[in-house]
């Protein structure tokens, strides 16, 4: 496990890369937490694998004996039961991004870069957006447009949002680490966020936490 950042003492961000030869069941100390994921059988090996995976960073980040279990909203958002603690988990193959945060909605989004986006970027880039991308970095700002606005999805947590509607990035310039204004934009409310972004080896990883 690699601990990317932690700021304000009340907010915690890591990242996990699953290894296949490890049985986290094993690792997890509270047992009760998990029964419902090994006795499933609609969910695929590696999706038990992913959740077992998840539950053992939860508990790296929390300790051994937090007593604290996640589940997920009807919108699909997790949640930690009877805890004042928010959370973001994002997965993108063999790994698994998590922030939690004391009392302060959170959002966090991994990829790794792979030019299949540049697919679909149609469906999610507006065209103010489009006027400040670069030639030169052109794939890398695409990414940061897309998870900047899958974060604000998580932490809105309502659902019904459009990405192309709903989700504004802001002007920005490309490097390997940096913040960028967006806002989340519905009937009647716009809000603004304070979106960082990094690359942390192979990874692009976004998060953003609420005022």
């Amino acid at each position: 496990m690699k601990i990317i950042k932690t700021e304000f003492d009340t907010v915690s961000i890591a990242i996990l890369k699953m290894d296949t030869e490890i049985d986290y069941r094993i690792l997890i100390e509270d047992k009760g937490s998990i029964e419902h994921i090994i006795n499933t059988e609609h969910k695929s090996k590696m999706r038990k694998q992913q959740l077992l995976a998840t539950r053992y960073l939860l508990q790296q980040l929390l300790g051994k004996d937090n007593g604290y279990r996640i589940d997920y909203t009807p919108h699909g958002k997790p949640f930690i039961k009877d805890s004042e603690y928010e959370i973001s988990i994002s997965h993108t193959k063999e790994f698994i991004a998590m922030i939690i945060s004391r009392g302060r909605r959170v959002g966090v989004d991994i990829e790794i870069f792979d030019d299949r986006i540049l697919r679909i970027e149609k469906k999610f880039i507006r065209d103010d957006e489009r006027e400040f991308l670069s030639t030169e970095h052109f794939l890398e700002q695409v990414y940061i447009i897309w998870s900047t606005k899958e974060t604000l999805f998580k932490i809105h947590e309502r659902g019904g949002l459009i990405f192309k509607e709903n989700l504004i990035v802001h002007p920005f310039e490309y490097c390997p680490k940096g913040t960028l204004m967006a806002e989340i934009v519905t009937v009647g409310n716009c809000k603004k966020y304070l979106v960082n972004y990094e690359l942390v080896d192979e990874l692009l990883l976004v998060y953003s936490v609420e005022d």
